[in-house]
This record gives C-alpha cells, structure tokens and sequence, in this order.
C-alpha cells in the first residue's frame, strides 16, 4: 500500500528534484503525495505533470491549517524555506503528534557549522567534522550558528512514535528536474555576480572552501530515506530488499550530505576563464576582495564563501544506506552555469546584436 507523503517546497529546486525523483522510483505513488504549494499559479503544471497528485494551498505561516493536513499523513518531507522557518517546523510536528506520530524528515543545510564569530583570514588548521563520530558535534552546535533555532526545535521533537530526521546538504548544484525552479543558488549567484560586474572576483587568496553535492545525488538519497523508513525497497537502488530499517532517527538522526571539497577561488577562476571565452567579459582578471567588505561583495554566494576553518564529511549515509555521489563534480557543471546565467540576464556576446545559446 502506499504510503501517504506530505511534501514542503515541491516547486523549489530541492524538493523539486526530490519530488520528481520519488516518483520516478514509484510512480504508482502519485495519488497518495500531497505537496504544499504556496502559489496557486503553480497548480496547472503541478495537474498537468502530476494528475493524480494532492495539492494544498496554504502560507507556510499557517499553522493550523498545515497542522491539519499534516495529521493525514505518516510521512513529511519538509523542504519550504526549511532551514529557518520555525513556524512551519513546529505545524509540522504538532500534526504528526495529532495522529498518534510519524515520520519527519526535515532539510536543514551545512552552513549551520560555520561560526558566526570565526576570523576572516586562514587558520592554518580545518576542522573536518562528520556525522557520526561527530554525531555529538552536529547535535549540540552554539545557538547563534545559522538554522540552529530550527534543529534544536527538530531534534527536540523526536520521540518513541515520532521518528525526525535532519538531512543537512551542503552547497547544491546541477540543473534539477523540478517543474517549477531548476536553479541552484549559490554557485549560479556568484556566476550572475561576475557577469553583471564585467570581471572575475575572488575573495582574498582564493582559499576559503566548501563542500558541494549534485542534486540528482542528493534526491537519490531522500529516495533510500523515504524507502528505508517506510520498509518499501522496490523503487530504491538499495542492493537488497533486506536492506531496511538500517536509519538512525532523533538525537542519531543528523546527516550531512558532501560529495566532496571545492575551493572558492578555483571556482571564480573557471567563471571568469569560461564567461571569457564566450565573450561575455572584457578581460580573463580576476580581481581579489578582502576582508569584511570582500565577504559582502560576494554575500549573494552565500554564507560559506568566507569559509577557511571547517568542512563537512558524510559518513552516516554511506555507512548505514551505502550511498554515494555518482553524478560529475561542480566543475563539469561551470560551463552550463555560465551560459545559462548569460541566458538569464539576456547578455550578449561582444558584437553581437542578439543573445545567441
């Protein structure tokens, strides 16, 4: 039978994806997701795509109403402005605890490892922090650290019929297969950054880093999730159908989700090489900001742009489901992010009348 999913965010770039992976893997599954939306102009494509499917129109601010439709489902899977959206947290938990419990799989971000306080030039030490000897890290992170007010809250929430999850990404990357919002934000951000101001920019020494994952990657691991906690493998690239039940849930329940380290500056160079060969900036430089005002330069790349002292490492889901990043790296992807950048600022080749793709 299946399992009735209510499901945040379906018409952004993450859940989205996700969205369109789970029902790739179980398509007879449609009719029993209902998905948030917060746009009704969405609902032709969503009914057009997705016949069968449960649309419910609210504000994320509307607690009763989201806690009530929430208390039909056994499973969320919350991706709507998630990481730092309480209320919404909270309508999510009071619905499922109106039903006798359930299961809550909440997406936060690694961001919530950066110090709010840490200092702007290299440390010469990195601290690399995982998700399962570090499980006490993760968990127990200074109040002030971005989306933390959020996890508490989650991980608080667990309890003996209430199993929660936080899956926490790092930066997200690729074109998704969402219906509505194919972009990412931070690395297209930095790319309309460059284009817009005609040259390449590049934080200090260019090695402030992060860590990335592909989206596809990523929703092929809130499939597993999704399949592992409802003891369904037959949409899932488990290798086994005995391969279930293997989540950590509550306090055990924090993943964060890597594919590997990039650093910033490599990433501003190959922006500017390939928005150079297209024609698109005067000049191959790349000019170096500094300091405080260097990091609100770039602040639309995101928080992790001054980032010099620590780096995520997924453990808990390669250990406990096996996965593993198998799409290309950020670096294959910079060329499609340039141009499709170019596309959306409508920017022309030099001696061009026309943008030409």
């Amino acid at each position: 039978m299946a399992p009735k999913i209510f499901l945040t965010g379906a018409s952004g770039y993450v859940g989205g994806d996700v969205l369109h992976a789970l029902l790739s893997a179980h398509p007879d599954w449609e009719s029993s997701i209902t998905v948030l939306l917060r746009n009704k102009a969405y609902e032709a494509a969503f009914k057009s795509a997705y016949p069968s499917i449960n649309l419910f129109f609210a504000s994320l601010d509307d607690s009763h109403a989201i806690a009530d439709e929430v208390s039909k489902h056994e499973l969320v899977v919350h991706f709507a402005l998630s990481a730092d959206h309480l209320p919404s947290a909270e309508a999510i938990v009071a619905g499922l605890n109106k039903r006798g419990g359930g299961i809550y799989i909440h997406t936060s971000g690694t961001d919530v490892l950066l110090d709010p306080r840490a200092d702007l030039h290299p440390t010469g030490q990195v601290r690399v922090i995982d998700d399962w000897d570090g499980i006490g890290v993760v968990t127990s992170l200074p109040d002030d650290a971005p989306h933390r007010n959020v996890d508490k809250f989650v991980l608080a929430s667990g309890s003996d019929t209430l199993k929660t999850a936080i899956i926490c990404p790092s930066t997200v990357y690729g074109t998704g297969r969402g219906l509505i919002s194919q972009r990412s934000d931070q690395i297209p951000n930095l790319a309309k950054l460059i284009l817009q101001q005609k040259q390449g920019l590049q934080l200090a020494d260019g090695q402030t880093f992060w860590n990335s994952v592909h989206v596809y990657d990523l929703a092929r691991l809130y499939v597993r999730f999704v399949d592992d906690a409802i003891g369904d493998s037959s949409g899932s690239d488990l290798e086994s159908t005995s391969a279930r039940g293997l989540l950590t849930w509550n306090r055990d329940g924090y993943y964060l989700v890597e594919s590997g380290r990039y650093f910033w500056g490599e990433i501003a160079r190959q922006i500017t090489s390939e928005a150079y060969r297209l024609g698109l900036l005067p000049a191959e430089k790349v000019v170096v900001v500094d300091g405080v005002l260097g990091r609100d330069v770039l602040a639309p790349a995101g928080r992790p742009v001054g980032n010099y002292a620590v780096e995520a490492k997924t453990v808990r889901a390669r250990r406990l489901l096996g996965w593993e990043a198998v799409e290309g790296s950020l670096q294959d992807e910079i060329p499609a992010i340039v141009r499709a950048e170019a596309v959306r600022l409508d920017l022309k080749r030099d001696g061009e009348a026309r943008a030409v793709w």
